[in-house]
């Protein structure tokens, strides 16, 4: 990494800081009265950051787009939850549910018609820690599982009893998913038939499955959009919620429900997968992984399923969390998780992993971090992440609900939903992987065919630091202006894999075209809190007509290097890189405006 401006301040830095783009003056006065800065208590060393020019680095990233180091399902990759809280679920004083719970959602919004639509194809699970209690109303029901609504109870396990799903919402819920191109990955109740007192036990009893078979035959008759089905929510091993089933347990009840998958979807009825165990992974668990897998056995389970809370409480302070979300040790930790993952699956190559539910923070998230700018650095990061260890889904916790939604309570769309956006339009099934050279710690890129085209790459990349200008240089190996290359004449372009400095083909010698296209995404006000995102400069708003914006890119010319300024992140297009490796990739779906 190179310094191009140095400067030495006598203030002390915090490591977590509002984003101050650009070298503008301010006063220790105005620095006072903005709220972001007072959160941080940082007075003198912001200013005095806004007071200087910031600092630049100069970093190369090289891409190796002659290979595809993982394939994602650009159909299913981008998930969110939909849960079943109540409006009285509350933490630490705030109740940040409102209607947003699966059976009180308001489905004639079109706000949330629009903002489902513009994600399509899109897939929305179903589920959440209170799946465990709802029973279905189809069929003939057991006498001890009634089908009444939930019901406050504090000295129950749950903090509620009762939860029923009635089939006329079931319908009404898949209208406005079929018609807005969502598919669904269902939660099922693991303890129907079994024990929910409030005691923490360990669950023997075999798993009831006549309610679940019940409701799983009316959707197949109807030909509703579930294309997986998954069973109980964070219960293996020592449980989360207070119950646990062991993994010799979980998988006798999993290879119930594969036996009703198959004879349920038959005769060219496309057959949903069976995703399992929904639990929140720790490196500890591995051996409960691995021994849920082998009880089950060979292809019973399409995909393993894990959850996703690293960065504390929701009622930790601001700055605690803020400095998790930025803090590398805690990525370097997920990836730890994701290659042990990917270590197990070897020993069943036909079940994929998937992170089955992400909020980052626990207890409905935080309310100035999970639905602000700063949470791009957390979710985006995992996104890509993800996709670069073949995870073939990642569920956000939640589309709307709590704080983590990355819509709020009015459907507006937070900052996350516009960074979910983007990754639709332009993120294709191929993934790169991406050197950072000279060690610069501060920037995180991932890089994946171009969503619909086979001649483009995709990057992401974020610059975790709050006083440095990233100049970042472009060089692709496998890169190609002529479009009729052929794949055996391409090698002879294709220097060595390690692409030492000097064999790059870099942006400025390969190209035939003369632009690139950037989506600079960045926070209102300076502020990481903000819940207002702007891109390339200018406010992401819903328009006056309902509409959610036009996501428009600024064209740059190729010969440049990528600015990245401080606490930023940016989508760039490389239209005409032409990788072999994209030819050979699915890139279907999605929709790209340009």
């Amino acid at each position: 990494m190179q310094l191009v401006f140095r400067f030495r301040f006598v203030s002390v830095f915090f490591s977590v800081v509002p984003n101050f783009l650009g070298a503008s003056s301010s006063s220790l006065g105005e620095c006072r009265t903005r709220k972001d800065i007072t959160i941080y208590g940082a007075y003198r060393g912001l200013c005095a950051l806004r007071m200087f020019p910031v600092a630049q680095a100069q970093t190369r990233l090289v891409i190796d787009t002659s290979n595809i180091v993982a394939t994602v399902d650009v159909d299913k990759f981008l998930c969110a939850t939909l849960d079943w809280w109540p409006p009285s679920k509350c933490d630490y004083g705030p109740c940040p549910w409102g209607q947003a719970s699966i059976l009180d959602l308001d489905l004639e919004i079109p706000l949330l018609e629009k903002t489902l639509a513009g994600l399509a194809p899109f897939m929305v699970r179903v589920g959440g820690t209170l799946q465990d209690l709802v029973v279905y109303n189809v069929g003939d029901l057991l006498s001890t599982e009634p089908c009444v609504p939930f019901a406050f109870d504090p000295s129950s396990r749950y903090s509620y009893t009762g939860g029923c799903l009635h089939m006329e919402r079931w319908d009404a819920l898949n209208r406005l998913f079929m018609k807005t191109g969502t598919s669904v990955v269902f939660g099922l109740s693991a303890l129907y038939g079994r024990s929910k007192s409030s005691a923490r036990e360990q669950i023997v009893s075999p798993w009831n499955s006549r309610n679940a078979e019940n409701f799983m035959r009316y959707t197949r008759d109807r030909a509703y959009p579930v294309v997986a089905w998954e069973l109980g929510n964070e219960l293996m091993g020592k449980g989360h919620t207070g119950k646990s089933i062991s993994p010799e347990v979980y998988a006798l009840d999993v290879k119930k429900l594969r036996r009703i998958i198959d004879k349920l979807y038959r005769q060219g009825v496309p057959k949903p997968s069976l995703v399992a165990p929904d639990t929140l992974y720790k490196l500890q668990d591995t051996d409960n992984i691995v021994r849920f897998l082998n009880a089950s056995g060979k292809g019973v389970v399409d995909a393993v399923t894990r959850h996703i809370y690293t960065l504390g409480a929701g009622v930790a302070e601001t700055s605690v969390v803020i400095n998790n979300v930025l803090n590398d040790s805690n990525a370097k930790a997920e990836i730890l998780k994701y290659k042990t993952i990917q270590s197990v699956l070897k020993e069943h190559p036909k079940t994929s992993a998937w992170v089955g539910e992400a909020g980052g923070i626990f207890n409905n998230g935080h309310p100035e971090v999970s639905n602000a700018f700063i949470s791009a650095f957390w979710y985006l990061d995992q996104l890509g992440t993800a996709s670069r260890y073949n995870n073939q889904a990642f569920c956000r916790q939640t589309f709307v609900g709590g704080f983590y939604g990355i819509l709020d309570l009015n459907f507006n769309p937070n900052p996350d939903y516009y960074g979910a956006l983007l990754w639709q339009q332009l993120m294709g099934s191929g993934v790169f992987a991406v050197d950072i050279r000279g060690g610069n710690t501060d920037v995180r890129a991932y890089a994946h065919c171009q969503r619909n085209s086979q001649s483009g790459v995709t990057l992401l990349v974020l610059n975790y630091s709050n006083s440095t200008r990233q100049r970042l240089d472009l060089s692709l190996v496998g890169y190609s202006a002529d479009h009729n290359t052929s794949p055996s004449n391409f090698q002879a372009l294709i220097t060595s894999r390690k692409c030492e400095e000097d064999e790059c083909l870099t942006s400025n010698e390969a190209s035939s075209e003369d632009v690139r296209l950037e989506y600079h995404m960045s926070p209102a006000n300076n502020s990481l809190t903000s819940r207002t995102v702007l891109l390339n400069g200018q406010p992401l708003l819903v328009t006056p007509s309902g509409d959610i914006p036009t996501l428009s890119p600024v064209k740059v010319n190729m010969n440049s290097p990528i600015s990245l300024a401080p606490l930023t992140y940016a989508y760039v297009v490389i239209p005409g890189a032409n990788p072999p490796a994209c030819a050979a990739s699915k890139t279907s779906g999605g929709r790209m405006s340009s």
